[in-house]
């Protein structure tokens, strides 16, 4: 079995409950040591993964490009940022743990929703659209108010608390086509659409995003 990671100092400072659940992923059993890189640059639109399925970025992550926390080949693994997350696009794929102690700036989508997958920030989240609430969702380590984002889907989790949206959004016009999921919508008759709400009902397809964001682009409708 490989050798168990050792925390980095900076982990100290994060919240008492995040820091334990951090810990504990050190106690996972793995096949294949846990990629450590001191920190990420990558410039350019190409997408970028971690390079192994259990990895901990002991500093900043920076990427102009999408983020995908996936793995070939894996069902399930970890990316720990003990830094900053700064990138285009950030998509948490189906069984994988996100974990980001500092600050997590996406550009544009931070898509949350993957089944079996956790995302937990410890700091300010800054994005335009969060997805979270459908699936799986993103949760809070500090204070509400360190939510700075435009349009929120659903809901986050502050620590047990939940944060609804106050005023979904109409992904129709956010998105492109090809990244949303109108079944339950469209199955619906005219009166019955009439009668409900397009921003409770039409969500985001989160294997329809990946695809799209695996390709390095963007998820957002043309200007």
């Amino acid at each position: 079995m490989p050798p168990r990671p050792t925390a980095p100092p900076q982990l100290q400072s994060a919240p008492e409950a995040l820091r334990k659940f951090v810990e504990d992923l050190f106690t996972l059993d793995v096949e294949e040591p846990w990629a450590q890189p001191a920190e990420v640059k990558e410039t350019g639109a190409a997408p970028w993964r971690p390079p192994n399925a259990y990895t901990l970025v002991m500093g900043n992550l920076d990427v102009e490009g999408n983020v995908l926390v996936e793995a070939d080949r894996h069902d399930e693994g970890v990316l720990v940022v003990f830094g900053d997350v700064t990138c285009r696009n950030l998509f948490v794929g189906v069984g994988f743990t996100f974990v980001c102690t500092g600050t997590l700036r996406v550009k544009e989508t931070l898509v949350a929703t993957s089944m079996d997958s956790v995302t937990y920030a410890a700091g300010v989240v800054e994005a335009e659209v969060v997805d979270s609430g459908s699936g799986a969702w993103l949760t809070l380590f500090g204070d509400a108010s360190q939510l700075h984002v435009k349009h929120l889907t659903h809901y986050v989790m502050n620590g047990r608390k939940v944060i609804k949206s106050q005023n979904p959004p109409d992904l129709r016009t956010l998105v492109v086509p090809e990244v949303l999921d109108l079944e339950e919508w469209d199955s619906l008759s005219a009166e019955e659409q009439a009668d409900e709400d397009p921003k409770a009902i039409i969500k985001l397809d989160a294997r329809a995003a990946r695809e799209r964001l695996a390709r390095g682009e963007s998820l957002f409708r043309s200007p």
